[in-house]
């Protein structure tokens, strides 16, 4: 790894994880004393086996020298019992403070996790459409999911390198204590070795990013397959699709195996790496004069913990190099969505509606060339109900998008009894209007919470009075658990005729002060369709309606109509007057299509 890369690392670490560096400090100082004090404990060892053998006067390092003077200093008797005493509290002591330092590092894991899910999918929620509409279906799942999971991992992995360099560092002190030379030759080694297996962790990192990018694409072609799933059995497509999921499934294979085994390789090489170097180490202080069994015993046995700290350290370096693409995609998608929040300021008028809503020359344009509207003028006075009909492609949805501020205006203006409509706060202005799509959304819940759809303020009797003006109350009356039946996924317990009906009774419980229904009765039988007419006719003094229709008698009872094509409006009037004119949209469409 270059400087440019270790930099690169450092800064998306700090990204993700500068928020808890408050909390890694002191998880890195509590690690640091519970390795000083384990390391002091493991030098004791040395007077404690000159007190068994009866040499006190050997003893000649720096621990030892420490140790007698602690005794002195606190005037206690040196001797055995006493140095027994001193070693077991400092085990103690160590066990506290590893313990501690254990439980910051769950902590900040947990929290982070936590933290990062609730954040995106926060901004998520808050996205502009524009920006929604680019998103791969799979993609935020496996963000959430898998990303943000393995992210927490490489926190935890972060961790413990901190906890073993801390543990390291702490053992090293005492070791060059008692033994500088063979101290500097272990911390050389391991030096030495963490360059011969460098090409080792460059490449787990290589195949852990490819490992990352296939898992997306898994997740969007899985995700994709699952919802088309009744189009590819109906077409038998079966096995084409399961062949090209099954080529990304072999991405992956490829990928993790040979993460696997570069990880392995590293661990396996390590191993008898350490033994030929503990050896060495024997040999080469057995030689020396003044040799000491207790000495050597306490330095072999820190300068296996040190190795032991670096190896632990490379293979998790190891991880760091595997799990970071994870970390660099859930850092990503967050700066993506964060720059692309719905704005809210200056937008300080709540919605009230007391005249009429008008579109004023309203243009519009994708990626600021591809025209899709263009000079939309048209009103909508208050009780009134408009529809707007139209073959496809003519600019219908994007109206009603505009409508309700996914997007905004290239030009001109949309205005609320004069105001425009970006002066009135977003969550105020969705909150006054319902919408109904022929994309029908249900919860895997009951009919009850699909109905109230988290709004607390909707009373039992609001949820029945909207279930009957959606003609979908004697339905549910039939249910074994009524209002408590569960759909389904996605709604499957119910024909998507009951489907929509209860999507509608979601928005009429909400008593909308406008009414945008988006071919929201293409899937309704024609008498369910009667009676949807008849209750938004009795709406039609309470709320304001606006209905996008292919199925024209679903205009037919509306006050005003509106005919795009092309993007522009090339028609407006009352149903009959249009009907009566031969020339028009509306007549030719309505004698084609027999009603």
């Amino acid at each position: 790894m270059n400087l440019e890369k270790i930099k690169a690392t450092a800064r998306l670490l700090n990204e993700a994880f500068g928020h808890y560096k408050s909390k890694i400090i002191i998880m890195a100082v509590a690690g640091f004393v519970g390795g000083l004090l384990g390391g002091i404990g493991i030098g004791a060892i040395i007077p404690l086996f000159s007190f068994v053998v009866n040499q006190q006067n050997g003893t000649i390092d720096n621990i030892s020298k420490f140790i007698q003077k602690l005794f002195s200093f606190l005037h206690l008797g040196y001797n055995l019992p006493a140095l027994i005493i001193l070693i077991s509290l400092l085990f103690v002591a160590k066990a506290l403070f590893g313990f501690f330092a254990n439980y910051i590092s769950a902590r900040i894991t947990a929290d982070y996790e936590r933290d990062a899910r609730n954040n995106l999918l926060k901004r998520t929620l808050a996205a502009k459409w524009p920006y929604l509409l680019e998103q791969k279906v799979g993609h935020l799942e496996t963000i959430l999911i898998t990303d943000t999971n393995r992210s927490s991992g490489l926190l935890d992995t972060l961790s413990s390198i901190i906890l073993f360099t801390t543990s390291l560092l702490a053992y090293s002190i005492v070791a060059l204590n008692i033994s500088a030379s063979i101290t500097l030759i272990t911390l050389g080694f391991g030096v030495i070795l963490f360059f011969i297996l460098k090409p080792l962790l460059y490449r787990t990192r290589k195949m852990s990013q490819q490992w990352a990018e296939s898992s997306k694409v898994v997740a969007n072609q899985v995700g994709e397959s699952v919802i088309g799933s009744k189009t590819i059995k109906v077409m038998a497509a079966e096995n084409k699709i399961l062949a090209k999921i099954q080529k990304y499934f072999n991405d992956l294979y490829e990928a993790r195996l040979k993460i696997v085994i570069y990880s392995n390789l590293q661990s396996s090489f390590q191993e008898p790496l350490s033994l030929i170097l503990v050896i060495g180490i024997f040999v080469f202080s057995y030689s020396r004069p003044g040799f000491q069994f207790a000495s050597f015993l306490a330095v072999i046995y820190l300068v296996q913990k040190i190795f032991s700290f670096m190896q632990s350290i490379q293979s998790r370096l190891g991880s760091v190099n595997e799990t970071s693409p994870f970390l660099r995609s859930v850092v990503e998608y967050d700066k993506q969505a964060s720059r692309n929040i719905e704005e809210e300021h200056r937008a300080t008028n709540n919605f009230d509606f007391q005249r009429a809503l008008e579109f004023k020359d309203v243009r519009f344009y994708y990626n600021d060339d591809k025209k899709i509207l263009s000079g939309i003028n048209f009103e909508i006075r208050k009780g009134s109900m408009v529809g707007l009909i139209g073959p496809s492609g003519a600019g219908k949805t994007t109206i009603v998008d505009l409508l309700l501020k996914l997007f905004k205006p290239s030009a001109g203006a949309i205005t609320l009894d004069g105001t425009d409509i970006s002066e009135i706060n977003t969550a105020s202005w969705r909150k006054n209007i319902g919408y109904v799509s022929q994309d029908i959304f249900l919860l895997s819940d009951t009919i009850e919470n699909n109905i109230k759809f988290y709004d607390p303020s909707i009373s039992d009797q609001d949820m029945i009075e909207a279930a009957k003006m959606a003609n979908i109350y004697d339905v549910i009356q039939e249910q074994p658990n009524k209002f408590s039946a569960v759909v389904g996924e996605r709604g499957v317990k119910f024909s998507v005729g009951q489907r929509q009906r209860i999507v509608l009774a979601r928005i009429l419980a909400r008593k909308p002060k406008l009414l945008v229904l988006d071919e929201a009765t293409s899937a309704l039988d024609n008498e369910s369709e009667a009676l949807i007419q008849k209750t938004l006719t009795d709406l039609k003094e309470k709320t304001t309606i606006l209905i996008i229709a292919h199925r024209l008698s679903t205009v037919m009872n509306c006050d005003q109509l509106i005919v795009l094509e092309n993007g522009t409006i090339v028609e407006q009037g009352t149903p009959q007057n249009l009907l009566n004119d031969s020339s028009s949209y509306f007549h030719r469409t309505y004698n084609i299509a027999g009603k």
